[in-house]
This record gives C-alpha cells, structure tokens and sequence, in this order.
C-alpha cells in the first residue's frame, strides 16, 4: 500500500502526495493499491498550483481587462 499525506487548501482543492510507494509501484511503476493517506495538512494562506496559474494568467499585463474579466478560475 502506498503512503500519502492528504494537504487541504484556502482554495477549497485537495491534493494528495505520495511519500512512500509499495513494493509493486516500485517494480511496475502503476499503482493499484488503496491509497493510505497517513498525515494531513492544512494550507489556509495557500491557493493550489492549479488556482495560483489562473491568477496570474488573469493578471498578466498584456491582457485587456476586457478579456481577463470574463475568465472563470478553477474552484
């Protein structure tokens, strides 16, 4: 079984990070087994990757404000 740590984000995402693989990932490089989440974290002052891209592709000085208005960011 293959072990994760399980962080929560101010953004609402929840992402899970592995830090221990089994025996089989090792050998096969795919992972079947059940997910073992062992810690748990929380960001509350963090957005995740994915939200922290579409900020700064809404703040991107080239874009018309017109154009970056309309954008709708992952939540």
């Amino acid at each position: 079984m293959c072990d994760f740590k399980q962080r929560d984000y101010a953004c609402g995402h929840r992402r899970w990070l592995a830090f221990r693989h089994c025996a089989e990932y090792i050998r096969t490089r795919r992972r079947n087994c059940a997910t073992n989440v062992l810690e748990f974290e929380e960001r509350p002052n963090d957005i995740c990757g994915e939200c922290k891209s579409c900020q700064q592709l809404s703040r991107a000085p080239w874009m018309k404000s017109s154009f970056t208005s309309g954008l709708k960011l992952h939540h």
